[in-house]
């Protein structure tokens, strides 16, 4: 992947953060763990991605498995 869009990826996810920081505890308890369970999900994979572990994600199953075999059934040969 670009290194220059991890980079600014990390950037932006950090001024994020740092944004919403005081919001934090306003927020219901639910809402805060939530939030930062989808921010601790998105950190950790792109700690995958830029260390150059590829994760599997549903997008690739569907674009090698299910999309080659849907159009089988509507092009047939």
């Amino acid at each position: 992947m670009n290194s220059q869009f991890l980079v600014w990826f990390m950037v932006l996810m950090a001024f994020h953060l740092f944004l919403n920081l005081k919001h934090w505890a306003r927020q219901p308890k639910a809402t805060a763990r939530l939030y930062t369970f989808i921010t601790l999900v998105t950190l950790g994979l792109f700690l995958c991605v830029a260390s150059g572990y590829q994760p599997p994600m549903p997008t690739r199953f569907f674009i090698e498995r299910v999309s080659p075999w849907v159009f089988s059934i509507i092009h047939p040969q």
